[in-house]
This record gives C-alpha cells, sequence and structure tokens, in this order.
C-alpha cells in the first residue's frame, strides 16, 4: 500500500547512521519485523526495516546507515532531507514476530541491522513482559553498537531480558564479549532446539547461522527468522 507520509524529524545518530521519523497520512498497517519501500522515482523503491512497532499507531521510525560504503542509502537520506513529504510502500517481509508463542527468544543483530531485532524485541516485552530473551549485538567497534545505552536500560527494568553485546575490534577498556556474535551464541548454548531465534544482518552471516544454528544446535530452521532467508 503506498502512503504518503511527512517527515517529521531526522536525527543524526552516529557512524553516518540516521534516525528518521514519519508520520503517514493515512491508514496502514505492518507487522513487528517488517519492512516498508521509501519511493524515490518510479521503479526505483529502497527497503528499510521498521524501528517501531505496530502498537505505535502515528509514527514510524527508521534507521538508516549513510555511510560512504551504501551509495543508495546516502540518497535516500539526501531525498528525505530535501523534501518534506515522501511516499512509502508498505508492509513488505515475512519474517515478523511470531505472536502467542511461549518459546524462549533469541535475538540477534549483526552491524547495523538494528532497527528489526529493535521492532522484534519491543513487540515481545509488549506482548509478554515475562518471556525470556536473549539480545545479541555483534560489530566490529562500539560505535557500531549505537543504541546499546537504550537496551541496557531495558534489561534494568525486565529482568528476564539478557543484553549481550559483542565486538570484534574493542577497546582496551572493553568488559563485554569479544569476537563473532555467532560464536559466542554457539558458546552459550549448548542446545537451540526449545528456541525461536530472530536475526538481522548480512546475507552471509544469516546463511552462516542457519546452518550452525539447524547443524551444531538442534534448532528447526522453521524457528528461525529473518529477511534475509527469503533470498538464500
Amino acid at each position: 500500500m503506498i502512503i504518503s507520509s511527512n517527515v517529521v524529524s531526522i536525527e543524526f545518530i552516529t557512524n553516518n547512521i540516521y534516525r528518521v521519523y514519519l508520520s503517514p497520512q493515512g491508514k496502514f498497517s505492518f507487522r513487528a519485523g517488517q519492512y516498508l519501500m521509501i519511493i524515490m522515482y518510479k521503479l526505483n523503491n529502497r527497503p528499510f526495516s521498521l524501528a517501531s512497532i505496530p502498537s505505535e499507531k502515528e509514527i514510524i521510525e527508521l534507521h538508516i546507515d549513510a555511510s560512504k560504503f551504501n551509495f543508495y542509502a546516502s540518497l535516500i537520506i539526501k531525498h528525505i532531507i530535501a523534501k518534506n513529504n515522501i511516499n512509502i510502500d508498505i508492509p513488505y517481509g515475512k519474517a515478523w514476530f511470531r505472536e502467542n508463542s511461549k518459546k524462549p527468544i533469541i535475538i540477534i543483530a549483526g552491524g547495523t541491522g538494528f532497527s528489526y531485532t529493535r521492532s522484534i524485541l519491543y513487540a515481545a516485552l509488549e506482548e509478554n513482559s515475562n518471556r525470556d530473551i536473549s539480545f545479541y549485538w555483534g560489530g566490529r567497534i562500539i560505535e557500531q553498537l549505537y543504541n546499546l545505552d537504550e537496551l541496557q536500560l531495558l534489561s534494568e527494568k525486565f529482568n528476564n531480558l539478557k543484553i549481550i553485546p559483542v565486538l570484534e575490534e574493542p577497546k582496551l577498556d572493553w568488559s563485554g564479549r569479544i569476537g563473532k556474535v555467532l560464536n559466542v551464541v554457539l558458546d552459550d548454548f549448548s542446545s537451540l532446539i526449545e528456541y525461536e531465534i530472530y536475526i538481522s544482518g548480512r546475507f552471509e552471516m544469516a546463511k552462516i547461522a542457519r546452518e550452525r544454528f539447524c547443524n551444531e544446535r538442534g534448532i528447526n530452521p522453521e524457528h528461525i527468522y529473518g529477511d534475509a532467508f527469503e533470498f538464500i
């Protein structure tokens, strides 16, 4: 569904990442974990995960990594900054949050793939604040974990929520986990049979995760969710 949306605000977070708030001018719906398309020109649409959740009826939150290595995202940011109103096409994606499940959840964000996992996390807490959730966020350097403070505050509010940041190249004062995020998950769980996993990151990361989690930890592949699995 194509909807005209007002640009409410654009905030520079860090490391070329922007937080964008949109106010759609019309009825819309989506499930936590889905994404939308920002329409720039005819046949030139770009997907972005929704960082917000469906109960936030009036505002859509997006996180856009507009680094020099992400040419199209940089064009999108310039497009948004230049306009007070843009068109979006919503919703897309099959890796949405599965409601009414009692399985414990593992959420894995790779680098700047946080927006998808944020939506999943908040939806899960909203549905059942007592559900066990382990949230892993892996990055090369600490600057890539740009919303870590928000997650740590949540973990203080919800005793069932564990936040596990993982860095590949930490600074000397880093007290968290070190290495590849998938290896850390494998170190922490001898079995994943009873879990649901939501993962966001590069396609190659998602592919390796599915193979290793299924073959080495016994999880049913139908209980691993991520946008990448529609394409690999």
